[in-house]
């Protein structure tokens, strides 16, 4: 065989043994990163039934209020429905903590922008960290 013909294939095999690692990593990295997603928008749904139950809660109480308004009777416990919001807006923070663990970012407490885990000043409205 020429040696020219044997460089070329080299190259040509080099190449190829390249682009596969390239791609094997690439799929690597796609598969953890849909993984991640997919665990963002579980995350997320729960958040979404947090707030649905705390918005049912907030009504029942508002009926409450409403009833004793009218001279109703037999009120149910006021106390025990904020305790109920209390412990699910508890849950709903550790939720969105955990989400912002997986996307690596935490949110300011001024405006609530996205920044990075490391980052000294907010993108947005440049608050100190």
């Amino acid at each position: 065989m020429d040696e020219r013909v044997r460089e070329l294939l080299d190259r040509v095999r080099d190449t190829a043994v390249t682009v596969g690692e390239a791609a094997g990593t690439t799929a690597r990295y796609a598969a953890k990163y849909a993984g991640q997603t997919v665990d963002i928008a579980k995350l997320n749904m729960k958040i979404f039934d947090l707030k649905t139950d705390i918005n049912a809660l907030l009504r029942e109480i508002g009926q409450v209020v409403y009833n004793t308004h009218l001279g109703a009777e037999g009120a149910p416990d006021v106390d025990g429905l904020l305790a109920q919001i209390d412990g699910k807006h508890k849950a709903v923070d550790e939720l969105k903590e955990r989400v912002a663990a997986l996307k690596s970012c935490k949110d300011c407490p001024d405006c609530g922008a996205a920044c990075g885990r490391d980052d000294k000043f907010c993108k947005s409205c440049g608050r100190a960290f």
